[in-house]
């Protein structure tokens, strides 16, 4: 859903929003390297209002994501509900301003370019800003067997163990003469 900033009201708007799971799919597969996948719809409520120039949207987000755990590579349930307030500013105002530097708030507004700006690109940010950095299935997940590869989630496997690595196993290997 796009807004036009000149029809947003002094007091501010309230929106429902909805993007199909599958619309949400469709965005995420262009999206380089991304391996999760929207099981349901995205679904926010936000405020939209604007302030001395500048868009402000605060609202919540929710979608359950499917995962790749970083550990054991199972797929699992990720549910991202996200409370945000986001700060935008119009891409020409931004550019027409002869001080460059940025001051403390600068890091917290983004821009908008155009009379518009995309609600439904504000809830795929902060989906994205919902997923971990590194997915687990579980907190205490015990991944994939170094030799086999077995998920040592569903049961030991029956290899030996490897040796412990250390930096100084090499030195082993040294000949010394004398």
């Amino acid at each position: 859903m796009k807004i036009r900033a000149h029809e947003i009201p002094e007091e501010g708007k309230d929106y429902a929003l909805r993007v199909k799971g599958k619309t949400a799919n469709r965005y995420f597969s262009l999206l380089k390297n991304s391996d999760f996948q929207a099981l349901t719809d995205v679904t926010g409520n936000v405020k939209v209002w604007e302030q001395d120039g500048m868009i402000i949207v605060e609202g919540d987000v929710r979608v359950d994501l499917r995962l790749t755990c970083g550990r054991c590579l199972s797929r699992f349930r990720y549910p991202v509900a996200q409370h945000f307030r986001s700060i935008y500013s119009p891409f020409y105002q931004t550019c027409q301003e002869e001080d460059l530097e940025l001051k403390p708030y600068d890091m917290d507004v983004s821009i908008y370019n155009g009379e518009e700006l995309d609600l439904d690109n504000v809830l795929y940010e902060q989906i994205f800003l919902g997923i971990p950095a590194q997915a687990l299935c579980s907190p205490n997940c015990k991944g994939l067997c170094p030799v086999c590869g077995a998920n040592l989630n569903e049961g030991l496997c029956h290899c030996e163990a490897p040796p412990a690595y250390s930096p100084f196993g090499v030195l082993k290997k040294l000949k010394l003469k004398g």
